[in-house]
């Protein structure tokens, strides 16, 4: 029985060399403009996972049940062992799911305190909002760092057609605690009435070309439905002014 059980698990370790082929070919990414996941591995590591416990429980019973036929051995080994490996991906996801949980509830905490990075203390049209050719903007940051913005405007509401956009800016390098008057200039894309506005601020902290976890990327739009997504901060807009301050 030993040497027929050696055997057994002898061609279950070979058949891991195709799985891994089949795991390599059939998993990889794809290209595409759709996203695009690398799952390879995910065949290959539980089946490996599988013979493991396999190989373990049905060694452990020819040693020591000498009553069970070598069929029933491995076949109540293999249901076992699949047992096992569903319950060990079972907890497996639960651990990684909490982590993941935890990491993003602290990341959430951490972004709290640059929400009131950039406030928008007022705003207009120039020269009038029927024929606006540029925006004018007054708000304060409140952290040192690379500043840019885009402004735009559609019609009646957020899947309107575009009314007009901003020409775009050169990032500066904003101090803290810096009052700053920003200049939208616009360009009209079609013909209308922008009864929704957007401004997007950004506030970089790192050189460019890289990133930061103190890096502020604020929409302020005329609806919200939440004040950060984890990526963005968005606050309400206040209304324009009626008429250009002097």
């Amino acid at each position: 029985m030993l040497r027929n059980h050696i055997l057994i698990c002898s061609i279950l370790v070979l058949l891991a060399i195709p799985v891994y082929i089949a795991d390599n070919n059939t998993l990889k990414s794809g290209g595409g403009n759709w996203i695009s996941l690398d799952l390879r591995g995910m065949f290959i590591w539980s089946y490996l996972v599988f013979i493991g416990g396999h190989i373990a429980v049905s060694t452990l019973a020819v040693i020591y049940s000498h009553h069970f036929t070598l069929f029933k051995i491995h076949f109540y080994s293999a249901i076992l062992s699949l047992a096992m490996l569903g319950i060990g991906l079972f907890l497996f996801d639960k651990i990684h799911k909490n982590s993941s949980d935890k990491k993003y509830h602290a990341k959430m905490e951490q972004r709290k305190s640059l929400f009131n990075n950039i406030q928008v203390k007022r705003w207009w049209f120039v020269p009038t909002a029927e024929n606006p050719k540029e925006i004018h903007v007054d708000l304060e940051v409140t952290s040192a760092g690379r500043f840019a913005a885009l402004a735009k405007g559609k019609e009646n509401g957020e899947t309107g057609k575009n009314i007009f956009s901003s020409d775009g800016e050169v990032q500066h390098v904003v101090k803290a605690g810096e009052y700053i008057h920003y200049v939208f200039p616009l360009t009209i894309v079609n013909a209308g009435q922008a009864t929704n506005i957007e401004f997007t601020f950004y506030l970089f902290k790192a050189p460019i070309g890289t990133s930061s976890d103190d890096d502020v990327v604020k929409i302020f739009k005329d609806s919200i439905v939440t004040q950060d997504d984890g990526s963005y901060f968005y606050e309400t807009l206040p209304p324009p002014l009626d008429e250009i301050p002097k």
